[in-house]
C-alpha cells in the first residue's frame, strides 16, 4: 500500500478516531446485554439498538446539506461532542435515559459519518479512493478490536461504570486531538448555514438533485441498503448469542475483538477492489458471507461460533471500502456533501431494520434463527452486485 498517497487528512482523522472510540468500544459490543439487565423483551432491546440508525434517517438529509454549506470539519467536531453524551445517560441505568442515550449515539451517526466521509473522499485522489478509505477506517478499526478485550475483563471484574468512564475520557481526548491536527473552520458560521436551512425549503431541493442523478446513484444505494442491514444484525444477534451460549464476559470479548481484526487489514480489501473492480469483489464476498451466516444458526459450541463469526466479519467488513468507492465513482463532485447525506440515509434505513429484524425473529423462534434470514440478504446482495455490474 502507498501511504504517501493517502492524504494527510484521512491520516489524523485515523489516530483522531482511535483514541475516540477506544473507550466507547469497552462496552458498546456488551450494550444488548447490558439493556437485558433492565429491560425484559428482546424485541424491544432490538427497536432500542435501532435508535441509532432510525434518528439520522430523519435528519441525513439537513445534515448532508448543513456539511455543504458550514463545512466539514464543524460539524465533524460538534458530533464529537454530542458523542459525550450517551456514556453518561447510560451510567444512570434508568430505561427511559437509556432510550436516550442512543438517541445521542443516533445525532453522533449523522454528524459524524456524513461529515467525515464526504471530508475523507474530498480529500483523497481517485486512483487511491479505496486505500484512503481504508487507512481513514484503520484507527477506529483498531480501537474496536482491542476495545471489546479490554471490556470483557473489565466488566467482569468491575462492572459496567468503569468503561462508560473510560468511553467519556477517551471522547475528549479525541476531541482535544481533533482540535489540535484538524481544527474546526467553516465555510460559514453554523448558525448562518442553520438559518439558510430554514429559509430554504431543504428536502424539496435535495430531493430534485437526487431524482435528476437518480440513474447513476440507485446501484450503490441499494447495496449499501442491504449491506447494512447485515452490518447492524451483528449488533443484537451476536451479543445476545453468546450470552444465550453461556459465554464470559471475557470471552465474549475475545470473540468480538478478534473477529474485528480483518478489519485492520481493510486497505487489502481495498486493493482488490481497485484491481478487480468494485461489484465483482462484493459479488464473490456476499456469496460467501452467505454460508457462514447460514452456519451460525446451526451451533452453540462457542469455538466453533467464535470461528464462524470471525470469517463472517471478515467478509462483510471487506465489502465496504469498495461500496463506498462505488458510490464515489458515481456522484458528481459537486453534490458530494448533498448526495452523502441520501447515501447515508439509505445505510441508516438498512442499519435500523438489522437489530428490528433479529429481535423480531429472536422473540419467537430464537436468536440462531435469525442468521438464516441474514443469510438471505447477502445472497440478495450477490445478486443485486451481479445485476449492476
Amino acid at each position: 500500500m502507498e501511504f504517501d498517497k493517502v492524504p494527510a487528512i484521512s491520516k489524523y482523522l485515523s489516530v483522531i478516531f482511535l483514541f475516540g472510540w477506544l473507550g466507547r468500544s469497552t462496552v458498546w459490543n456488551f450494550l444488548p446485554v447490558y439493556f437485558e439487565q433492565h429491560i425484559t423483551s428482546v424485541f424491544l432491546i432490538g427497536i432500542l439498538t435501532s435508535l441509532p440508525a432510525i434518528i439520522p434517517i430523519l435528519i441525513d438529509i439537513p445534515v448532508g446539506n448543513l456539511v455543504q454549506r458550514a463545512g466539514e470539519r464543524i460539524v465533524l467536531f460538534t458530533g464529537l461532542i454530542v458523542s459525550l453524551l450517551s456514556p453518561v445517560l447510560y451510567l444512570t441505568a434508568i430505561p427511559a435515559f437509556l432510550i436516550l442515550g442512543k438517541v445521542s449515539e443516533g445525532l453522533t451517526k449523522a454528524l459524524v459519518w456524513n461529515s467525515g466521509w464526504s471530508l475523507n473522499l474530498k480529500s483523497a485522489d481517485p486512483e487511491y479512493e479505496s486505500e484512503s478509505i481504508s487507512v481513514f477506517f484503520l484507527g477506529m478499526n483498531l480501537a474496536i478490536v482491542i476495545g471489546p478485550i479490554i471490556g470483557g475483563f473489565l466488566i467482569a471484574s468491575n462492572g459496567f461504570k468503569l468503561p462508560f468512564y473510560l468511553w467519556m475520557f477517551t471522547t475528549v481526548l479525541g476531541l482535544a486531538l481533533y482540535y489540535v491536527y484538524v481544527g474546526i473552520a467553516t465555510k460559514k458560521s453554523v448558525f448562518e448555514s442553520l438559518k439558510a436551512l430554514e429559509r430554504k425549503n431543504t428536502y424539496i431541493d435535495d430531493w430534485q438533485h437526487l431524482t435528476d442523478n437518480w440513474e447513476h446513484l440507485k446501484q450503490p444505494f441499494m447495496l449499501v441498503f442491504l449491506y447494512s442491514i447485515i452490518f447492524s444484525f451483528y449488533w443484537l444477534a451476536i451479543p445476545l448469542l453468546l450470552n444465550e451460549i453461556n459465554a464470559s464476559y471475557p470471552e465474549m470479548g475475545i470473540v468480538f475483538g478478534l473477529a474485528l481484526v480483518p478489519k485492520l487489514f481493510q486497505f487489502a480489501f481495498g486493493e482488490v477492489a481497485d484491481k478487480i473492480g468494485n461489484l465483482n469483489s462484493v459479488k464473490w464476498m456476499s456469496l460467501f458471507l452467505a454460508v457462514f451466516l447460514a452456519a451460525l444458526s446451526q451451533f452453540s459450541n462457542l469455538y466453533i461460533v467464535a470461528g464462524l463469526f470471525f470469517f463472517a466479519r471478515l467478509l462483510s467488513g471487506g465489502m465496504s471500502p469498495p461500496i463506498h468507492s462505488f458510490f464515489d465513482s458515481r456522484v458528481p463532485d459537486e453534490l458530494e456533501g448533498e448526495m452523502m447525506g441520501f447515501f447515508e440515509l439509505f445505510k441508516h434505513i438498512g442499519q435500523a431494520i438489522g437489530p428490528i429484524m433479529a429481535g423480531a425473529i429472536a422473540d419467537v423462534y430464537g436468536v440462531s434463527s435469525s442468521f438464516l434470514l441474514a443469510a438471505v440478504i447477502a445472497v440478495a446482495i450477490a445478486v443485486t452486485s451481479f445485476i449492476y455490474s
